[in-house]
């Protein structure tokens, strides 16, 4: 059992590498990052300061791995705001990364549990891609005259074929990827951390942030969609790798 002092030393152990990601995902944000534009808009962050953020919530739970992503934005922004307006909705977001990452891994222990994780990360693919159509449906972007398809925007249908084909990669990629990478010297199965780097990213980056953007800009949500999923079929597989590559040299999962 462990002693007041065991605990203290416990906790500020996590504060301190929890401030140490939240650092590393400034940086990573602020600095090493590009922004790129839709529809004439700055409405694409394309850099890697995610990743430090879902491996605290990996490794400390949701918690602190959802202050970590709150001190990452609020901080950065003040450092470095982008050319951007501060807008709270990004806050949660950031939150969110660490917050689904501790759930899945410290309250559900998702690594534990002998179960192929592609073939869950297929499911929520598949259920993200009705969950698109039905919103198409739903605002009237999509309709039916006689049992035939109308297309009420110009973009619907491009979106729709792009969310078909991208639905089809990121069902296929985590297995292709799965059976290439060598799982010698990894604590953390490649399925498990393919799933948890879609779930979170499909969350925040492609639902929540093209929301927010939606929001702050005054446009249709499907305008900023179509570039942010393209963004999604390189920015997922690099994600996980990188984590599954950390994976093998510290224990995502320590604390």
């Amino acid at each position: 059992m462990q002693n007041r002092n065991d605990k203290k030393v416990l906790a500020t152990s996590v504060l301190v590498k929890a401030g140490f990601l939240a650092t590393v995902s400034i940086v990573l944000t602020r600095f090493f990052s590009i922004m790129m534009l839709l529809g004439g808009l700055p409405a694409l962050r394309v850099g890697f300061g995610n990743i430090p953020l879902i491996i605290s919530g990996m490794m400390f739970g949701p918690l602190v791995g959802g202050l970590t992503g709150i001190v990452a934005d609020l901080i950065g922004y003040f450092i470095n705001p982008m050319g951007g307006s501060f807008f709270p909705g990004f806050t949660i977001s950031a939150a969110l990364y660490g917050v689904i990452a501790g759930l899945l891994f410290k309250k559900w222990k998702i690594h534990t549990r002998k179960v192929n994780f592609n073939l869950i990360n297929a499911i929520v693919m598949v259920l993200f891609g009705l969950g698109l159509f039905f919103l198409m449906w739903s605002t009237e972007v999509i309709s039916f005259e006689t049992g035939k398809p109308v297309f009420n925007e110009t973009s619907a249908l491009p979106i729709l074929i792009l969310m078909v084909l991208v639905t089809a990669l990121f069902i296929v990629i985590p297995f292709a990827m799965s059976s290439k990478v060598k799982m010698n010297g990894a604590k953390i199965g490649f399925d498990k951390i393919a799933f948890v780097v879609s779930t979170t990213y499909v969350i925040n980056a492609l639902l929540l942030n093209t929301l927010w953007l939606s929001i702050l800009f005054d446009q249709g949500f499907l305008v900023f969609l179509p570039g942010r999923i393209i963004a999604a079929v390189v920015t997922i597989p690099i994600y996980t790798l990188i984590i599954f590559s950390l994976g093998r040299f510290i224990n995502l999962t320590e604390q």
